[in-house]
């Protein structure tokens, strides 16, 4: 069985959000497309994401 890359997988995340909670757009805006990749940038996402699944984070106050 192939590993879905990390692209695919904030898709298929997306997807879901898109069809359960009306999610219509995402952007993400780099700085220097040269510093990451879509992969890596991907990765990080999902990994953020995780996070947030996981109870990991907590509220960012200013």
């Amino acid at each position: 069985m192939e590993k879905m890359s990390a692209r695919d997988t904030l898709a298929k995340r997306y997807k879901a959000m898109a069809e359960t909670d009306g999610l219509v757009d995402v952007k993400f805006y780099l700085r220097n497309t040269e510093e990451a990749t879509t992969e890596q940038v991907c990765r990080e996402v999902c990994a953020m994401y995780e996070a947030l699944d996981n109870s990991e984070s907590k509220p960012l106050v200013f």
